[in-house]
């Protein structure tokens, strides 16, 4: 029985509730949602009403887009019952169904599917005679509705379809159009399948509302139906993003009309690597008039995809170090955890510090990567695969080391071991060879040389803040390039004031007094906050000592870095907490936190050569550049006999001669040597800072007595530049513990 509600008229005989066109013309007014136009005759008195009332009927159905084919008003009125039928039929499908170039068999049996993957349907007949599938789908539109349908008998199919019809109609309103014994036959033929199940997927129905509930937790905007809200692409992007899928950010996308179609192709391919493919085309679903099944069966299928791993489960990336420098490379490592992507799909970049637009990083097919940094703070490495990235990775790059030009050695620390190495061509006498160090008061200190596999071996140790000379003579003679000078600094000689008491988004400054460490030098500050630096301005108010401004924007734990020359002051770093009533005003320095370990400072080693570096993942070994001073120091006598030298002879300006140089040093980071003990407790023959300088030319020859240019000691000690390999150095090891 047809029940038209617009006009509360019921058809029971499809051939005579036709006849006159006052049912058929008020089915049509209820399916179209408007009045027909001409208005029809409702009370009809004679033949020539009955094929007007029809015609006006056939007509608005045309119109409409539903095609007719062989039938007329003659065919209707007459009651042409298999006309009147296929009449129905087609009235269904365009009105209930919907309409597309695909079958409505196929757009039905495509969400019925993906609705119950679990059911395995293949057609709308024969697996529909159990009643089995029907309270799974009351179940689905409806959770808990039929919790229970796995456990039914499908032997007992009259029973069940019985039970499930009676339970549509009850709680969605859906009228039994057939009766269950037919259902539940062998024989039920497809077109009445097809119109009893297209009450659950029709606009409004109890299917295309449980779809609908789903798509609408899955975006953020409302979605209310599903053809034009889907046009754009947007809502494709976002459930299908959500999901883990590699689609567009659906705030990205151009709304252009002349955009749909792209949009939607991104998100469709996307949805595809989750294992979804559309029964329509991107063209189709861009189409405002498009079925809306195609697109409610696409977002079923979605329904069931578990949601992507997080990109953190799926790529892992290595640093070689949590620490670098700035101008020497940074190597890292992409690591694959699965074999859904492809290395070819992944991009790498480094973000520097107070920069906005990330630096792009070329992977090998091995997944590493080389950086190399231009500014001092911390970085983050971010991976990004598709539309999705990875973030999180940080190192810290320390500032260039200072660098002095020949005759200068590399600064090092108060009390750390300089091991001087002289590399000599022929073969010398050891007593022929003197090394002899000067502290900065003209203390001579005796270096005892000793035979090594690279020629002889002399140690000395500063325990005066200063400028050292380091003179190295043969049979009396200076070699070439000598004497040789050193810069060495008390790394306890640095205090900060101020650090307590401040507050966000006011700016805030603290005094840096580096006064203490015994030679002039470059003091650099980077302030962190959760991993992230800091915009700060550093004022110098008098030699060695710094105002550092800046402005913190929230409360929480600061960390203050020191660098003096490129290196780690004691103490570094400083702990600041913002936000929190502090002791204003009281002085840190390094000598208080002297042995505790160094949060985030491991200690460098650093070996500088000629040769070339062989590279490997750990330890790291790379490029360095330092920034060292070159005093010009007044040398002692040319011949070092049995003379007596005074204080006047060694004193030097370390503040007049600093010279940035670029030479190519190479450095390790070792996490064995983190603690730092008292100074005087230095094991002299362990070492966590090593530092080798090579001659800068290829092979200089010592100076000898009147005029002999056969001297064996060859390639004095000079800061070598970038140039190529050179041969028999001579090389200076600083240690420090």
């Amino acid at each position: 029985m047809l029940k038209i509600l617009l006009h509360s008229l019921k058809v029971s005989d499809w051939a005579a509730d036709f006849t006159d066109g006052t049912h058929l013309c008020a089915l049509v007014e209820s399916l179209q949602k408007r009045p027909l136009k001409p208005s029809w005759n409702h009370r009809p008195a004679n033949q020539h009403h009955f094929l007007e009332n029809v015609t006006n009927a056939l007509n608005a159905i045309e119109k409409d887009g539903v095609k007719l084919v062989n039938i007329g008003n003659v065919d209707i009125v007459n009651g042409n019952i298999k006309l009147i039928l296929g009449l129905i039929w087609s009235l269904i499908v365009r009105y209930q169904i919907g309409r597309s170039k695909f079958p409505p068999r196929k757009l039905m049996l495509a969400w019925l599917q993906a609705a119950l993957p679990e059911c395995k349907i293949s057609n709308l007949t024969t697996d529909w005679n159990s009643g089995v599938f029907l309270s799974a789908l009351l179940d689905y539109c409806e959770p808990g509705l039929f919790p229970h349908w796995r456990s039914l008998d499908p032997s007992q199919s009259i029973k069940n379809c019985t039970n499930a019809m009676n339970i549509a109609q009850r709680e969605f309103g859906i009228p039994k159009v057939l009766e269950p014994e037919y259902l539940a036959s062998p024989w039920l033929d497809e077109l009445s399948g097809m119109t009893y199940l297209s009450y659950f997927m029709k606009p409004g129905g109890p299917g295309y509302n449980a779809t609908m509930r789903w798509v609408n937790t899955q975006v953020q905007r409302p979605v209310s139906n599903f053809t034009t809200d889907w046009n754009d692409g947007r809502v494709f992007s976002e459930i299908i993003k959500g999901l883990g899928g590699p689609a567009p950010d659906p705030d990205k996308l151009r709304l252009d009309p002349s955009y749909w179609e792209s949009n939607i192709k991104k998100a469709v391919d996307a949805g595809e690597k989750l294992g979804v493919r559309p029964v329509l085309s991107p063209k189709d679903m861009a189409n405002p008039e498009v079925e809306h099944l195609g697109i409610m069966a696409y977002a079923a299928h979605l329904q069931w995809v578990p949601p992507r791993p997080p990109l953190s489960n799926l790529i892992a990336v290595h640093l070689e170090s949590t620490s670098g420098r700035v101008g020497e490379p940074t190597h890292f490592r992409v690591e694959l955890l699965t074999h859904d992507i492809e290395l070819s799909n992944v991009r790498a970049f480094v973000v520097p510090p107070h920069e906005k637009s990330p630096q792009l990083v070329r992977l090998n097919s091995r997944g590493q990567g080389t950086f190399v940094p231009d500014k001092y703070g911390m970085h983050e490495i971010v991976v990004e695969v598709d539309d999705g990235s990875l973030g999180g990775h940080f190192f810290r790059v320390l500032p260039r080391y200072i660098q002095v030009a020949p005759p200068g050695m590399a600064p090092c620390a108060l009390g750390s071991l300089v091991e001087v190495l002289v590399n000599a061509t022929g073969a010398p006498k050891s007593e022929d060879i003197l090394v002899t160090a000067y502290s900065p008061t003209a203390r001579a200190l005796r270096c005892p040389l000793k035979k090594v596999d690279e020629g002889h071996s002399a140690i000395f140790k500063p325990d005066e803040a200063g400028i050292w000379e380091i003179a190295i003579t043969y049979q009396g003679r200076h070699i070439q390039g000598g004497p040789f000078t050193c810069a060495v600094f008390d790394p306890n000689g640095v205090t900060v004031h101020g650090l307590d008491g401040a507050l966000p988004n006011r700016a805030h400054s603290f005094e840096v007094d580096a006064r203490g460490v015994g030679v002039s030098g470059e003091l650099y500050v980077d302030i962190v906050h959760e991993k992230h630096s800091l915009v700060c301005s550093v004022e110098k108010l008098v030699e060695n000592k710094y105002r550092v401004t800046f402005m913190p924007r929230q409360n929480g734990k600061y960390r203050v870095y020191i660098y003096f020359n490129g290196y780690d002051v004691k103490g570094s770093p400083y702990i600041m907490r913002v936000g929190t009533k502090g002791r204003s005003g009281k002085t840190r320095s390094g000598s208080h936190n002297e042995n505790k370990y160094r949060s985030e400072s491991p200690s460098v080693h650093y070996t500088s050569t000629t040769s070339t570096a062989r590279r490997s993942y750990s330890p790291q070994f790379s490029p360095r550049e330092r920034d060292v001073y070159s005093p010009k120091s007044p040398s002692p006598s040319k011949s070092f006999g049995t003379e007596v030298y005074s204080s006047s002879n060694y004193k030097s300006d370390t503040r007049k001669h600093v010279e940035r140089t670029s030479p190519s040093h190479d450095y390790y980071l070792s996490s064995e040597y983190r603690k730092t003990p008292n100074r005087d407790d230095v094991d002299p023959y362990t070492a966590s800072y090593t530092s080798k300088l090579f001659s800068d030319t290829t092979k200089l020859n010592s100076v000898s007595r009147r005029g002999d240019t056969s001297s064996p000691i060859s390639s004095p000690l000079t800061i070598r530049g970038s140039s190529a390999v050179r041969s028999s150095p001579v090389t200076v090891t600083t240690t420090t513990r």
